[in-house]
């Protein structure tokens, strides 16, 4: 019911719009696939430079492929580049994205949070802790704004959710067909992202220590996985980009090179970058891991907690590590998915009132966070004035002070309208009048009641301790 709650609130919140080169060409890209039996754009698309092919990793364009097939119908209406020139209609004017496209990371986001609850009742914690992380991950982190968005994070951090859920069901229950479901987590991350996606190899592998020395085939079906997508990467890269090696990059963008003490603090606590601002509840994941390994879990605390750590230090690191025009950083957007498990415990660790009062006044200002974040246009000002690095040191980069000046009217008067509030649902206003704000009630009222109801649950359990099965 959480999940569902979730699920109707994203609908609600979509955009259904593209809102980077990135997500138009993972998007070109699936089209190309699906309508052209092709590997190269139908037709290119122009963005500086001609684009024949989306660099970005295959599973970031497989995901859209159901809804393709579903919506066939609507191919013709898509847009093409009018020339050489930066045409913002190829993000704001496709029918298409609106039905096929966008409510794919709703299903994606909602998901991931459903596999966070799963994950933290899997650990031993109760219900309550349960629907705790799973609030702060959906509506207390940028996952809210990942699921209106079209960047490839979100996607890998359903890898994450996923892969670890799989090895913690299989170790606890011996049955394979998890390991099936972490082997297609390990997969499908690596077609997404191979280096985030490679990154989830050593954690499940971890967690399926304790059975090495009985079945030690069950590590190396994860290796297997993860050698299938990194060769099947290398065989696609051949027809998209002329070489194996080739992995669609710029050699400019392939390196590590800001210094660890400008990334580090910028990343954790800048008001624009800040992932501290951004999911609060990382207080309490750090909480949950230090009550966790006292619990005798530290394997479990070293998974959880080590692939962020190492994750972090790596993007911070990269030679772009704000990572372009989007909201707060997205390069840990992977992780938050473990951290939300973390912080999961961490509310299980405390006293019921204790808990209550410390989780809700984190939540609400993740929320908070996130008001501006889906109510506003990323492409209204907001990226370009806080893209760099220097910039997200100043206090109006936090979006909750910062965004707002780039709303300035309620309903969008064009299609391309980006100083409006930019959900769908209101930019249908134009189309059709007033009762297109009928669905987005109706699907405000179905998330709320979703999750009374799931909170309602709470009445009819008895709690059970982090730490016990």
């Amino acid at each position: 019911m959480a999940s569902l709650g979730l699920l109707t609130l994203y609908l609600a919140l979509m955009s259904g719009h593209l809102v980077s080169i990135d997500g138009l060409v993972m998007w070109r890209q699936a089209l190309a696939l699906i309508y052209h039996h092709s590997f190269s754009l139908v037709p290119p698309v122009w963005w500086g430079a001609t684009l024949t092919s989306s660099g970005r990793g295959l599973g970031t364009s497989i995901q859209y492929l159901p809804g393709l097939i579903a919506f066939f119908w609507l191919s013709s209406h898509v847009p093409i580049a009018q020339g050489a020139s930066y045409d913002f209609g190829l993000f704001y004017k496709d029918p298409l994205y609106v039905v096929a496209g966008a409510p794919t990371w709703a299903l994606i986001t909602a998901a991931t949070a459903l596999l966070v609850g799963l994950t933290v009742r899997t650990l031993g914690a109760d219900r309550r802790a349960a629907l705790w992380s799973m609030a702060f991950y959906g509506l207390g982190s940028p996952a809210l704004a990942a699921s209106r968005g079209d960047f490839p994070q979100p996607l890998v951090a359903l890898c994450w959710a996923a892969g670890l859920y799989g090895v913690l069901r299989f170790r606890g229950t011996g049955a394979q067909r998890w390991l099936w479901v972490s082997g297609v987590a390990v997969f499908y991350g690596v077609l997404t992202r191979p280096l985030e996606g490679s990154l989830l190899l050593p954690g499940v592998v971890l967690v399926l220590l304790p059975t090495w020395r009985s079945r030690p085939a069950v590590a190396a079906s994860q290796v297997a996985a993860w050698v299938g997508a990194v060769a099947l990467t290398l065989l696609t890269n051949w027809p998209r980009f002329g070489s194996p090696t080739n992995p669609g990059y710029a050699a400019s963008q392939l390196q590590w090179t800001t210094p660890i003490w400008v990334g580090f603090p910028a990343a954790l606590i800048s008001p624009g970058r800040g992932v501290i601002w951004e999911f609060p509840a990382l207080i309490l994941s750090v909480v949950g891991a230090v009550w966790f390994w006292r619990q005798g879990k530290r394997l479990e605390v070293l998974v959880l907690a080590g692939l962020p750590l190492v994750l972090f230090v790596e993007a911070c690191q990269y030679v772009d590590w704000v990572g372009g025009w989007d909201w707060g950083f997205r390069f840990i957007q992977p992780a938050l998915p473990l951290l939300a498990v973390l912080a999961g415990l961490g509310v299980a660790s405390m006293s019921r009132v204790t808990a209550l009062r410390v989780a809700a006044v984190l939540l609400a200002v993740g929320i908070i966070w996130n008001i501006p974040v889906v109510t506003t246009d990323l492409l209204g000002g907001y990226g370009a004035t806080y893209s760099p690095g220097a910039t997200n040191w100043r206090l109006d980069a936090y979006p909750p002070i910062g965004a707002w000046k780039f709303l300035h009217h309620i309903l969008p008067t064009s299609a391309g309208d980006s100083a409006a509030v930019d959900i769908i649902w209101f930019r249908a206003v134009r189309l059709v009048g007033i009762v297109a704000l009928l669905p987005f009630a109706l699907l405000i009222a179905a998330s709320t009641a979703l999750w009374v109801a799931a909170l309602g649950s709470l009445r009819e359990i008895q709690p059970v301790r982090a730490g016990r099965s």
